[in-house]
C-alpha cells in the first residue's frame, strides 16, 4: 500500500512537474517567437531609417553639385567648385553604399539605377558647362543649360519619390512593431494569467498532500510572472522611446530656424522625461556670451533682462567643461549664477547635458524638474541622445543660415553690378547715337559740295583734281553708310518694339527687293524652299536683319563663285528656326562669336567692303525681338546661319 502511494504520489508529483514545464515551455516559445518578430521588425525599421538617412546624404551631395557649379558659373572662382569636387569624389561610393542597402528591393534599385544614369548626364553636362566657363564662355547661352537644369529636375523628382515610397515603408512596419507589442501587451498577459490558473488548479488537485512543495512552486511562478512583466514593460518603454525619438528627427528634419527647432524637440522629449522646465543655452566663445533658447513646457521661464549672459554665469569655477551635470537635490547644492536667475523657484533638480559636434562645445540642454532625484540612469541616456541629434542639427541649421545669407550677398552685387553694367551701355549707346546722328550733316555738306565740284568745276580740273574729288566722294558715302549702319544698331537698343505675329514670307520678299541690285550685279540665285511659317518679330526690324544676313550670303564669295543662297525653316514645338546657308568662304569656328561684335572683320575691306556692323545688328535686332541667333560654317564650304523665333500663336 505504501508503495502504491508512493507510487501515486511519485506519479502526480511527476505530473506536477512535468505539465507546468511543458505548458511553460509553450508560453516561453509564444513570448520568444512574438518578441523575436518584434525585434525582426524593429531592425526593418531600423533599416528603412538607415536607407532614408543615406537617400538624404545622396540629395545633399547632389545639392553640393548642383551649387559648387551655380557658384563657380555665377562668379568664376574656383573656390565654389570645392563642394562640387569633394561631392563628386564620394558620390559614387555613396551610391554603391545605397545600393547595398536596398538590395532586397528591386523596385528601388531600378529607381536608383535611373537616379545614377541621370546624374551621369549630369554629371557630363557640369563638365562642359565648366569648360564654358573657363574658356571665359556665355554659359548662360549654351544649349545644353535648359538640359541640365531639367536633368536636376528629374534627379530631384526621383529621390523624393525615392524617400516618399521608403517613408510609407517605414510606417508600414513601424505599424507592425506597434501591432505587435499591442498583441503581446493583451495576449500575453490574459494567455500567461489562464495558463497559470490552469496549472494552479491542477496542482491543487495533483499536490495537496504535499501543501509545502506547492508553496514553494507557487512562490516560484509568481517570481517568474513579476520578470515577465517587468519585461514587457521595459519592452513598451522601448518602443515609447524609439517612436518618441523618430518624432524628434522628424521635427528636427523639418524644421527651420533655430528657436522652432529647439521647441519642437523638447516638447516630443516631453513624453519621455518627467521634466518641468527645459531649455538651451547657446555659447559663444568669440564674445564669452551665452543665448538663453526658452522651451519651457509647464511655465514660462525667466528670461533675463539682456539676451546674452557671460559665459562664466554658467560654472561655478566658471570654467565650461563637455560633460553631464545631474543635481539631485538644489536644496544642498549651490548653482551657477545664471540658473539661479533662470530657475523656477520650485526647482528641485536639474540635469545639463552638453551639445557638441565634433568635439567642439556649442551649447547644453538644461531640464528641470520640481521633485528631487527625478532623473534615473536611462533618462540621462535618452537626454545624451536627443543632446546630440539636436546639436548636429543646429549646426546644420547655422550652416544653411550662413550659406543663404551668403548667396544673398552674392546675388545683391551681382544684380548691382549687372546695373551698372546696364547703366553704362545704355549712356554709350546714347553717345554713339548723338555722336553719329551730328557727324551726319557735315558730312553731307562734305558730299554735296564734292559733287557740286565734280559737276560745276570738273572740265577746269585735271584727271588727278578728278580722281581726288572722286576719293573724297567715295569716301564720305562709305562715310555716310558706316553711320548709318551705327545709328541702326544703336536705335535697336533704344526703340521700345511690339512683337506680333509675322509672315517670314513677306519679310523675304521686301528683303529680296532691298538686295535687287546687288544680286544683279552678282548673279546671285536665291533658292526658296516654301513655305515659310508665321513668327513672333517686329517687321521692320526682322527685314533689316535678314537683309544683313542675304547681303552677306552674297558678297562673302570667292571672286569666281556664283553666290547660292539657300533659305528655309523647319518648325519645332514651341519656335521656328530661320536658316541661310552660302556656298561662300566659310568661318573657322573659333571667330564664330567674333563676327557678331562692332567692327569685327575678317577679310580686307578692299577685298570685301563693308561696315563690320551688319552681324552685330543681326545679333542686336534677333535678341531684342526675344529671339537667338548662330551659325555652322567651316573654311572654304560655306556657312549657315540660324535664327530662331518664338512660333506664332504659342504663349
Amino acid at each position: 500500500m505504501a508503495e502504491i502511494s508512493q507510487t501515486n504520489f511519485k506519479r502526480r508529483l511527476t505530473l506536477a512537474l512535468t505539465l507546468p514545464l511543458l505548458l511553460m515551455s509553450l508560453l516561453a516559445a509564444i513570448l520568444f517567437g512574438q518578441i523575436n518578430h518584434l525585434t525582426s521588425s524593429m531592425q526593418w525599421v531600423n533599416h528603412t531609417d538607415q536607407v532614408i538617412s543615406q537617400a538624404n546624404h545622396t540629395e545633399k551631395l547632389l545639392v553640393d553639385l548642383e551649387t559648387g557649379l551655380r557658384g563657380y558659373l555665377v562668379t568664376g572662382n574656383l573656390e565654389f567648385l570645392e563642394p562640387y569636387k569633394e561631392a563628386s569624389s564620394v558620390i559614387a561610393s555613396t551610391f554603391d553604399e545605397f545600393a547595398r542597402l536596398i538590395s532586397d528591393n528591386p523596385k528601388q534599385i531600378k529607381r536608383l539605377g535611373e537616379v545614377r544614369s541621370l546624374h551621369q548626364q549630369w554629371y557630363r553636362y557640369a563638365q562642359q558647362l565648366i569648360a564654358v566657363r573657363q574658356q571665359e564662355g556665355d554659359y548662360q547661352s549654351y544649349a545644353i543649360n535648359i538640359q541640365g537644369k531639367k536633368l536636376m529636375d528629374q534627379i530631384r523628382g526621383e529621390m523624393a519619390s525615392f524617400i516618399q515610397t521608403e517613408e510609407v515603408l517605414r510606417n508600414t512596419r513601424t505599424r507592425t512593431v506597434q501591432k505587435t507589442t499591442q498583441w503581446l501587451l493583451i495576449s500575453g498577459i490574459p494567455l500567461f494569467l489562464g495558463i497559470g490558473a490552469f496549472l494552479a488548479f491542477f496542482i491543487w488537485r495533483q499536490l495537496m498532500a504535499v501543501a509545502r512543495s506547492y508553496a514553494r512552486a507557487l512562490k516560484v511562478a509568481q517570481e517568474h510572472t513579476e520578470a515577465l512583466l517587468e519585461s514587457e514593460a521595459a519592452l513598451r518603454r522601448f518602443a515609447q522611446r524609439l517612436a518618441t525619438l523618430h518624432q524628434i528627427d522628424r521635427s528636427i528634419l523639418a524644421a527651420q530656424a533655430s528657436a522652432t527647432l529647439i521647441y519642437d524637440a523638447l516638447t516630443q522629449m516631453r513624453q519621455l522625461l518627467p521634466y518641468q522646465q527645459a531649455f538651451v543655452v547657446l555659447f559663444n566663445f568669440e564674445t564669452n556670451t551665452a543665448i538663453v533658447m526658452a522651451g519651457s513646457v509647464n511655465g514660462d521661464l525667466s528670461m533675463p533682462e539682456t539676451p546674452r549672459i557671460p559665459l562664466a554665469d554658467f560654472e561655478l569655477d566658471g570654467v565650461l567643461q563637455p560633460t553631464i551635470c545631474y543635481v539631485e537635490d538644489l536644496s544642498t547644492s549651490k548653482s551657477p549664477p545664471a540658473l539661479q536667475r533662470l530657475l523656477d523657484e520650485e526647482a528641485r533638480c536639474y540635469l545639463t547635458v552638453p551639445l557638441v559636434v565634433e568635439d567642439n562645445l556649442m551649447g547644453k540642454l538644461y531640464l528641470v524638474a520640481n521633485q528631487k532625484a527625478a532623473f534615473a540612469a536611462e533618462h540621462q541616456i535618452i537626454a545624451t541622445e536627443v543632446a546630440d541629434q539636436l546639436a548636429i542639427a543646429l549646426q546644420q541649421t547655422n550652416l544653411r543660415e550662413q550659406l543663404q545669407n551668403y548667396t544673398a550677398q552674392l546675388e545683391q552685387r551681382v544684380a548691382e553690378r549687372t546695373a551698372e553694367l546696364q547703366e553704362t551701355n545704355e549712356e554709350l549707346e546714347a553717345f554713339s547715337y548723338s555722336v553719329s546722328h551730328d557727324l551726319r550733316a557735315p558730312l553731307r555738306t562734305l558730299q554735296g559740295f564734292t559733287q557740286a565740284l565734280m559737276e560745276d568745276y570738273g572740265s577746269q580740273l585735271d584727271d588727278l583734281g578728278q580722281d581726288y574729288a572722286r576719293y573724297i566722294v567715295e569716301a564720305a558715302v562709305s562715310m555716310d553708310t558706316l553711320i548709318a549702319d551705327l545709328l541702326a544698331y544703336s536705335r535697336l537698343g533704344r526703340t521700345e518694339i511690339q512683337i506680333q505675329p509675322t509672315d517670314l514670307s513677306r519679310v523675304l520678299a521686301e528683303a529680296l527687293s532691298q538686295l535687287d541690285t546687288e544680286r544683279r550685279e552678282r548673279n546671285a540665285q536665291i533658292i526658296l524652299e516654301a513655305p515659310l511659317p508665321q513668327v513672333m518679330a517686329q517687321y521692320r526690324i526682322l527685314v533689316q536683319v535678314l537683309t544683313n544676313l542675304l547681303s552677306n550670303a552674297i558678297k562673302f564669295v570667292k571672286p569666281d563663285v556664283q553666290p547660292q543662297v539657300r533659305v528655309w525653316a523647319e518648325e519645332r514645338e514651341k519656335s521656328v528656326r530661320f536658316w541661310v546657308e552660302d556656298n561662300g568662304l566659310g568661318i573657322a569656328e573659333e571667330h564664330q562669336e567674333r563676327i557678331f561684335r562692332v567692327f569685327e572683320r575678317l577679310h580686307g575691306i578692299e577685298a570685301y567692303p563693308g561696315t563690320g556692323i551688319g552681324l552685330a545688328i543681326v545679333r542686336k535686332g534677333i535678341e531684342h525681338m526675344g529671339g537667338r541667333v548662330g551659325v555652322v560654317s567651316q573654311p572654304d564650304k560655306g556657312s549657315r546661319f540660324w535664327l530662331e523665333f518664338p512660333k506664332s500663336g504659342v504663349g
